[in-house]
């Protein structure tokens, strides 16, 4: 048992929350990086850079809202995670089977972690509790 307490949020929870929410600051670190782009580098296109700025900036809102449902113990973060975690390794893959280890391992491993932790009994425990 990571706690000793049976109400305590148990360790994995602060973990699994943490890397939820690192991901979230990376997509809006992406996002932003964009938005550079637009107001003083010459983008590609302006609309397919305005429209990816805002599915990134709503994905970090997003992977935000679900950290901070993990660590509070609701049951609907966990399918938002898992879903989140699985399209990283989709991205991943291909970067690590062209042998792009450092690009590959930067979304995977995060990945992996959540996925990891997501099915752990003190994670299962902490999301399925009744939340007064």
């Amino acid at each position: 048992m990571s706690t000793s307490s049976p109400g305590a949020r148990p360790r994995e929870i602060a973990v699994l929350a943490g890397a939820v929410l690192l991901e979230a600051l990376a997509l809006a670190a992406a996002g932003l990086r964009l938005v550079w782009t637009l107001l003083f580098e010459h983008p590609l296109t302006v609309g397919g850079t305005v429209f990816l700025v805002l599915v990134l900036l709503g994905g970090a809102v997003w992977l935000l809202h679900v950290g901070r449902g993990l660590w509070r113990g609701f049951r609907w973060p966990r399918a938002a995670a898992l879903v989140v975690q699985l399209f990283l390794l989709v991205l991943a893959l291909p970067l690590l089977q062209a042998g792009q280890w450092g690009l590959g391992l930067v979304p995977a491993v995060p990945a992996v972690v959540v996925l990891l932790l997501l099915f752990r009994p003190a994670v299962l425990a902490w999301t399925s509790r009744t939340v007064k």
